[in-house]
C-alpha cells in the first residue's frame, strides 16, 4: 500500500533574517518569501499557499523578473560545497495555485539550476528585460557570476572586490551594467557581452569608509543609494563611461554625493526608492535594525513627519504594484503592511523567528497550540492562524511546555533551569521554581535546564487542589513537584539516568512515568513511592516515549531511525519498524491506539497503523527538522513543529479507509 499524501491546512511561517526575502509579485496579488529550504508563494486575499521545493539547504536570497514570469532563488551550504541557484517558472506556479492543484512545487517548474558559487549565494538580480541573472558569492567565494536566463549558462564573471561584496543590483536603464556594494566599496559594472568580461569601476568615496548592507537605485539610474552598518546612507553616482582604450582617460567616474545626516539606529538594514503620492517627488525608503522607518528626499534628508516604528529589524520592503502600499518584513519574522506615507502600519503575520522546541494542546481543545521557542512562548487559533498571546522571557530558551488538564495554567521548562507557569488568559507569571534543575550547559550534550515536563495529576478543582508535576534535566535527574495554590514543594529527585532527560510520559491513573533520556535508557517509575519499576536500554539516544492507550506497551524512538514496541510491564523488546530516513524526533498516538505520528530529520510527517507498522499517509511540507508533532484534541487536525521556526497544519488522514484497505 502506497501512503497517501497528507494535505496541508495552513503554514504559519516566514524566515525574516534573509535581506531583501519579501516580495510582492508584479500582478499584486502574491507574495514571495523564503522559509527554510523552500519558497513560500501566498495568494493575499485567499491566504492559499504553495511551496517551491528544490534546494537543499536553506534559501538565503531571492529576486522576481520585471514582467513577473520567473524567480530565482540562491541557497546557503557547508563551506566548499557548491550553492546551487534556481531559476523557476512564477507564472506556471502561480497556475497552479489558482487551480489548487498542488501545494508542493518541484522540478516540474524548475527552468534552469546553476552551480557556481561557493557555500553561499549572497545575492541575485535580473536585468531590467529579465534575459540576463546575476548573481554574487558569499564571503569565502566573493564572485560575481552573469548568466543568460534562456539558456542558463554562465557569460561572463569576475571576483567582486579585494573585500567582500554584500548586495548587488542591476542598472534600472542599461542591460549591461551592474552595482555591488559591500566592504568600503561601491562597484559599477560593465558586462562586455561581446568579448565575455566584466569590467569594474569603483566610486570614490574619498576618506568615507563604510561596510554597506543594502542598496538601491533610482529609477533614472543616476544615483545609487547605500545603507551601511553605521546607519547612515550615502548618494553614489553611477554614470560612468562605456568600456574605452586604456589610452583614453576616463571622463564619467563614479563618486560619492552626499552623506546623510541623521543616522538609522542598530544600522540601515533595508531601502529603496519610491514615489510618495502625499509628496509627490522621488522619495528613499529607508528601515533600520531597531525596525524604526523614515522617508528621505533625494538629499538624504529626513522628511518630517514620515516616520513609524515596528517590530524586530526591517530586512525587506517590497512596494505594492498599484502603489497602495508597502510590505515590510523584520528579522523577527513579522510582516506588516505599511501606508504610502509609512505612517500607518498594519500586522499581517507574526510567527516564531527561532526553532519551535515544542508543542501542546489545552485538553479537550483543538482550536488552540501552545508553541514553545527561544525568548517567548506563543498561544496560537491555529483554525484562524493568528497569535492570539506572547509571553515573552527575553534571551531565555524555552524547551518544553504542558497545559494543566483543567487549563488553567501553562507550565514551561527554561534553559536557565527554571520552571515556570503562567495564565493562559493573561499571560502573566503564576508561580516559579528557581533551580528547579542545574543551568550549567552540560559539556557532552550542550544542553541545560529544564527539558522535559509532565503534569502527573489532575488539577480539574482548579486553584483549590494540589497536583504533581514531573521535570526532567540536562543533568539526568527527574525530579516530582507538589504545586499548590501557595507554594511549590519537590517531593523527590531520582537520579539514575547519565544523560539530558528527553522526554517524560504518565500513564493515565498517574502511578507511573517513563522517562527517556540521550543516555539510551528509558525507565518506568512508580509515582507512589518513588522508585524504579523497570528499565529498558537502546544503543542510540531516546527522543520520545508515548503510552499506548490501553497502557499494555511503549513506542520510543531516537537516533537509530526506528521506533521501537516494547511490553510495558516486563520493559522487554516486542518489535521494531523503519521510522524515517534520519533521526526520529517525536511521536504522538491516536486516543484509540490503532494509528501513531511520526516526525524526523528527514522532513517528513508520517501515520503509521499501530498494528501492522505500515506507513498509510505522509507529509512533506517541512523545511527543516520537524522538532515536535502533536495530534488535535478531536483527532482532526495534526500540527507539526519545525527547526526553521514554521508550524504546518496538516489535515488528518481518513482512519476508517486507512484500516479497511490494510485489511
Amino acid at each position: 500500500m502506497d501512503p497517501v499524501s497528507l494535505k496541508i491546512k495552513a503554514v504559519i511561517g516566514f524566515n525574516g533574517l534573509i535581506p531583501s526575502g519579501l516580495h510582492y509579485t508584479p500582478d499584486g496579488e502574491h507574495m514571495l518569501y523564503p522559509l527554510g529550504s523552500f519558497t513560500v508563494l501566498k495568494n493575499i486575499r485567499s491566504g492559499k499557499e504553495a511551496f517551491f521545493d528544490g534546494h537543499t539547504n536553506d534559501v538565503s536570497c531571492i529576486t522576481i523578473s520585471a514582467d513577473g514570469t520567473i524567480f530565482a532563488s540562491g541557497q546557503s551550504h557547508f563551506q566548499g560545497v557548491k550553492a546551487d541557484v534556481l531559476v523557476w517558472d512564477l507564472q506556471k506556479g502561480i497556475d497552479l495555485l489558482r487551480e489548487g492543484s498542488d501545494v508542493m512545487i518541484g522540478e516540474a517548474c524548475v527552468i534552469h539550476r546553476l552551480k557556481q558559487h561557493i557555500g553561499k549565494v549572497q545575492g541575485v538580480c535580473f536585468s531590467p528585460s529579465g534575459a540576463y541573472l546575476v548573481t554574487l558569492g558569499g564571503q569565502d567565494d566573493n564572485a560575481l557570476v552573469v548568466w543568460d536566463v534562456e539558456s542558463g549558462s554562465s557569460i561572463c564573471g569576475s571576483p567582486a572586490g579585494t573585500d567582500s561584496a554584500v548586495c548587488v543590483k542591476w542598472h534600472t536603464q542599461y542591460e549591461n551594467r551592474i552595482v555591488t556594494a559591500g566592504n568600503y566599496h561601491v562597484c559599477v559594472w560593465i558586462v562586455d557581452f561581446r568579448n565575455t568580461k566584466l569590467h569594474p569601476m569603483n566610486a570614490k568615496l574619498g576618506s568615507i569608509r563604510r561596510v554597506v548592507l543594502c542598496l538601491a537605485i533610482d529609477d533614472a539610474g543616476d544615483y545609487a543609494y547605500c545603507g551601511t552598518t553605521t546607519g547612515d546612507i550615502l548618494k553614489v553616482s553611477i554614470d560612468r563611461n562605456e568600456v574605452v582604450k586604456f589610452s583614453d582617460p576616463d571622463t564619467k567616474i563614479p563618486q560619492l554625493v552626499c552623506v546623510s545626516k541623521n543616522k538609522c539606529a542598530v544600522g540601515c538594514t533595508s531601502i529603496t526608492c519610491c514615489l510618495n503620492p502625499s509628496l509627490d517627488e522621488p522619495n528613499i525608503f529607508v528601515g533600520a535594525g531597531d525596525g524604526s522607518m523614515k522617508l528621505l528626499n533625494t538629499n538624504c534628508n529626513v522628511v518630517k513627519g514620515f516616520e513609524n516604528k515596528v517590530l524586530g529589524g526591517i530586512t525587506s520592503i517590497s512596494i505594492n504594484p498599484n502603489g497602495k502600499n508597502y510590505i515590510v518584513g523584520t528579522n523577527e519574522s513579522n510582516q506588516y503592511r505599511v501606508s504610502t506615507d509609512i505612517i500607518k502600519s498594519s500586522l499581517l503575520t507574526s510567527c516564531h523567528f527561532n526553532p519551535i522546541k515544542d508543542i501542546a494542546f489545552p485538553m479537550g481543545c483543538s482550536d488552540l497550540a501552545i508553541t514553545s521557542s527561544l525568548g517567548d512562548i506563543r498561544i496560537w487559533n491555529i483554525t484562524n492562524r493568528e497569535e492570539i498571546l506572547r509571553i515573552q522571557v527575553p534571551n531565555v530558551d524555552c524547551l518544553c511546555s504542558v497545559v494543566t488538564p483543567s487549563g488553567t495554567g501553562i507550565i514551561s521548562g527554561w534553559g536557565d533551569g527554571k520552571v515556570r507557569a503562567f495564565f493562559p488568559e493573561s499571560g502573566k507569571l503564576k508561580f516559579v521554581i528557581p533551580d528547579a534543575h542545574n543551568s550549567d550547559v552540560d559539556s557532552r550534550s550542550k544542553q541545560s535546564g529544564v527539558t522535559a515536563l509532565a503534569v502527573a495529576d489532575s488539577d480539574t478543582s482548579g486553584y483549590q487542589q494540589s497536583y504533581r508535576m514531573v521535570s526532567g534535566g540536562a543533568e539526568g535527574r527527574v525530579r516530582v513537584w507538589k504545586i499548590t495554590p501557595s507554594h511549590q514543594q519537590m517531593i523527590v529527585s531520582l537520579k539514575e539516568h547519565k544523560g539530558p532527560i528527553t522526554c517524560l510520559t504518565v500513564n493515565s491513573d498517574c502511578s507511573q512515568c517513563v522517562s527517556a533520556s540521550a543516555d539510551g535508557s528509558c525507565i518506568i517509575w512508580d509515582l507512589n513511592n518513588y522508585v524504579r519499576i523497570n528499565a529498558f536500554f537502546e544503543s542510540q539516544i531516546f527522543t520520545s516515549v508515548v503510552y499506548h492507550p490501553d497502557e499494555s506497551q511503549l513506542l520510543t524512538c531516537g537516533t537509530n531511525c526506528k521506533i521501537s514496541y516494547w511490553d510495558a510491564s516486563d520493559a522487554t523488546a516486542i518489535r521494531v519498524i523503519d521510522g524515517g530516513n534520519d533521526h526520529m524526533t517525536s511521536l504522538d498516538i491516536l486516543s484509540k491506539g490503532d494509528f501513531f505520528v511520526s516526525g524526523s530529520k528527514d522532513r517528513i510527517l508520517k501515520v503509521c497503523h499501530y498494528d501492522n507498522g505500515i506507513n498509510v499517509a505522509e507529509g512533506v511540507g517541512h523545511s527543516g527538522v520537524i522538532q515536535a508533532v502533536k495530534i488535535s484534541p478531536d483527532e482532526n487536525t495534526i500540527v507539526s513543529v519545525g527547526s526553521c521556526g514554521e508550524i504546518i497544519i496538516w489535515e488528518a488522514p481518513d482512519y476508517n479507509a486507512a484500516a479497511e484497505a490494510l485489511e
